[in-house]
């Protein structure tokens, strides 16, 4: 049995290196497929050399490949002019070639990008099951092209994995012909691993130099440094923003900016590609938080998330990221809605609709809240060991004749 595990994104790297990890440590054959959606060191290269897995046996390489940014996360418009429909048909063309060739006896994917939806088409179509991760998420918002990825793949699939009971009886509800189990969510696992590999965490900080980028300096670092300001525990707020509904609308990235710099917090972004393109394209350059710097990887992620005293954030996955017990942290969501539910019902996240007076109302709540009590709702960080064991006990059965032609 050959699985084929397909990635085409950040996120998904990040939610498939535990299974991957396993899929090493016992021996399990796979053939790892990158579709090449992120395609650049940050987005990719870096993530796969930081966890240690292998590169990829097959990339694609994209005439038009995503962003180099996380869009929905993963799934907007793309660069070089193509758009998401020839994106689309790149991706199931090129990954069809692939696996006519490697012969898989399942397919692979998590999640609700361009790439998940593409490759899970094409495995349908060359009669091959397909096993979906993070299975029965649903936002009820058809603005988002995740909604309509995420729901195409969870009726084609054969083997659905979800994270929680709620995701799950989503599936039951719209009687999806697949096979549904509660797992958890992969993510848990991968912060688990990443917090507890101390060498890379603990013995390492950070300081803002005077271009409002961020270094890494050792325990021993002089604060004192004229050319630098040390971050502190807790003396800082995490903002992420990149989602196409928010960055691609003027109105919208306007009243976030115009927000967040009247709220006078002290934040660190990341920011997005495709974000800071929009605000030079949209004339919003006055309004940039404070300390803007690049990309960076996922371990000096989580570390900042240890660090900040809360989150601002569009991210779907920081949503789950938060919960977790190394993590634990509010965050202050500007969406109408959220496929995360239980990332509120457990008290960490909290809804705030693009309003200039809403965030501003929904900071200063936020800003006083202790941390949260509640237990992750997304499993306890052994998500990957049960999905194998239900592979192991219970084989994917191929409920379509397989051809590959």
């Amino acid at each position: 049995m050959t699985f084929a595990v397909i990635t085409g994104t950040r996120p998904e790297i990040i939610k498939m290196f535990p299974l991957m990890r396993l899929f090493d440590l016992r021996n399990i054959d796979y053939e790892f497929i990158h579709t090449g959606q992120h395609h650049d060191y940050e987005m990719f290269l870096k993530f796969i050399k930081d966890f240690k897995i292998r590169e990829p046996d097959h990339s694609i390489k994209l005439e038009n490949p995503g962003t180099a940014a996380v869009v929905g996360e993963g799934a907007g418009p793309t660069r070089g002019g193509g758009g998401p429909v020839q994106q689309f048909a790149e991706v199931m063309t090129k990954t069809g070639d692939i696996l006519r060739q490697i012969k898989p006896s399942s397919v692979l994917v998590v999640g609700d990008t361009n790439s998940v939806a593409a490759s899970a088409l094409t495995a349908t179509q060359l009669k091959i099951p397909t096993i979906h991760l993070e299975a029965g998420l649903r936002s009820y918002d058809w603005r988002m092209p995740e909604e309509y990825n995420r729901r195409m793949v969870d009726h084609i699939s054969d083997v659905l994995f979800s994270p929680t009971t709620i995701s799950a009886s989503n599936l039951v509800h719209e009687q999806v012909h697949g096979t549904v189990y509660v797992v958890g969510n992969t993510v848990i696992d991968t912060v688990r691993i990443c917090m507890q590999l101390e060498t890379k965490i603990t013995t390492k900080d950070y300081y803002i130099d005077n271009n409002n980028n961020i270094n890494l300096k050792d325990n021993d670092y002089s604060s004192s440094s004229s050319s630098s300001s040390s971050l502190s525990s807790s003396d800082f707020v995490l903002l992420t923003l990149h989602r196409q509904e928010n960055v691609d609308n003027r109105d919208y990235l306007k009243s976030i900016l115009t927000a967040l710099s009247a709220s006078r917090l002290n934040c660190i972004c990341p920011m997005h590609p495709r974000t800071i393109k929009r605000i030079h394209e949209f004339g919003l350059e006055n309004l940039i938080p404070s300390k803007v710097i690049a990309p960076v990887g996922y371990f000096e992620f989580l570390r900042l998330l240890k660090m900040c005293k809360f989150v601002i954030t569009d991210s779907g996955g920081v949503q789950e990221e938060i919960t977790s017990p190394y993590i634990n942290k509010h965050a202050l969501v500007l969406r109408n809605s959220t496929e995360r539910p239980e990332s509120i019902l457990s008290g960490h996240a909290m809804l705030c609709k693009v309003d200039h007076h809403d965030i501003l109302e929904s900071i200063k709540r936020i800003n006083v809240l202790k941390p949260p009590k509640n237990i992750c709702p997304f499993g306890n960080g052994n998500s990957a060991n049960k999905i194998i064991e239900i592979l192991e006990e219970q084989p994917v059965v191929p409920l379509r004749s397989k051809t590959y032609s």
